[in-house]
């Protein structure tokens, strides 16, 4: 049981296509993704650090928000170092609606993964998860494997408290956004992310 695990992981952390993944639903894919729990961080930020799968390229880098290129996808990566840090839960509904909705937890972290359909053919995909979010647009094709990979980067995150703490301390920690556009549906009714109870 422990090789099948083995070569499941090693087939997901270096971004391989794999039979195996394919013949998963999207939900058992996360959960391996989770059940995995990838060690490993090769990507350095402000209070906090990730595995950046090697297929993968860093296209822009604004401290807690970071562009990533994989196979001519653009992944807008926003790490949420207040959400960590004041351990904020998410309140996201599942929308029968929508091509793919779906909530998860997994070691007391909630996340969930929604799905639209945009009118110019590509699906626009939203994954929060670890106190961080993936926002990404790809064909039809390529939804499972951008799922895939938008768990792997975000389940890998790991965050300092201790620089975290000296960044609060000192006043540095950033707050301000940078907001990304990419082609959205035109009936978003979406609010925000994460919501404080």
């Amino acid at each position: 049981m422990k090789k099948v695990i083995l070569i499941l992981s090693l087939f997901l952390l270096v971004g391989c296509s794999s039979s195996l993944t394919s013949s998963l639903t999207i939900e058992d894919a996360i959960s391996n993704v989770l059940i995995n729990d990838n060690k490993h961080q090769n990507t350095n930020g402000r209070g906090y650090r990730y595995y950046k799968p090697r297929d993968f390229s860093v296209v822009s880098d604004n401290g807690y928000n970071q562009v990533l290129l994989n196979n001519g996808n653009m992944f807008y990566l926003n790490v949420d170092v207040n959400a960590y840090n004041n351990k904020l839960k998410n309140e996201y509904v599942v929308d029968e609606s929508l091509y793919f909705s779906h909530k998860f937890s997994y070691n007391d972290i909630d996340g969930y993964v929604m799905v639209k359909e945009n009118e110019n053919g590509y699906f626009y995909i939203k994954m929060l998860y670890n106190y961080s979010y993936i926002e990404v647009s790809v064909k039809e094709s390529e939804i499972k494997r951008a799922i895939i990979d938008s768990t792997i980067l975000l389940s890998s995150i790991k965050y300092n408290d201790k620089v975290i703490a000296r960044l609060i301390d000192n006043g540095d920690l950033e707050t301000s956004e940078t907001t990304f556009q990419i082609d959205k549906p035109k009936n978003d009714n979406s609010s925000n992310i994460l919501e404080a109870n």
